[in-house]
């Protein structure tokens, strides 16, 4: 039963780096099927360009997580699963970023518009963000501060005397 975990993770892992990469296989074979055979003439330079870029990242991301789920074994004995694959956390922001580009490609083969598909990254990275960096770009005045302050010191001084309140009106038995 021991590294029973660390077998799982690792089966978990071949598992969706298996289906991971089937998907951008097959994504990829299809763009690149429809935009040679069918819609060769509507391909411009730009879009060209835009899809190498995303590839390439597409791919480099793909790669990062080979490398980063790879088991490592010793003997025959597996030592570490690799990262886990299914954890939160950057892994899971790569992995949207993953599915976005898949989203963009299969979606430009109608409409050029697709490609804004990618401005849905920065506008979540800015929503997560903007409560961090507000409290450095818009610090409190000082009067709402010093009443927020106040009020809750005195939220806390009133909770204080009614618990002391209490203790008093408690019945103390004296032994005998």
């Amino acid at each position: 039963m021991a590294n029973q975990s660390a077998k799982r993770i690792s089966q978990s892992n071949a598992a969706r780096l298996a289906a991971l990469s089937k998907g951008a296989l097959a994504v990829n074979s299809v763009y690149l099927v429809v935009r040679v055979l069918f819609q060769r003439g509507s391909l411009s330079w730009t879009e060209a360009m835009l899809y190498l870029a995303t590839t390439v990242i597409e791919v480099l991301v793909i790669r990062n997580f080979h490398s980063m789920a790879q088991p490592r074994y010793d003997g025959g004995v597996l030592v570490d699963a690799g990262a886990d694959l299914s954890s939160s956390g950057l892994t899971s922001y790569l992995f949207d970023y993953v599915y976005i580009s898949w989203l963009a490609h299969l979606l430009s083969l109608a409409t050029k518009w697709a490609w804004a598909l990618y401005l849905v990254i920065p506008a979540y990275a800015a929503y997560y963000l903007l409560p961090y960096v507000r409290q450095f770009l818009l610090p409190k005045r000082a009067d709402e501060s010093s009443a927020a302050a106040t009020a809750a010191d005195e939220a806390k001084e009133k909770k204080r005397r009614e618990k002391k309140e209490r203790q008093r009106q408690r019945v103390k038995y004296v032994r005998a």
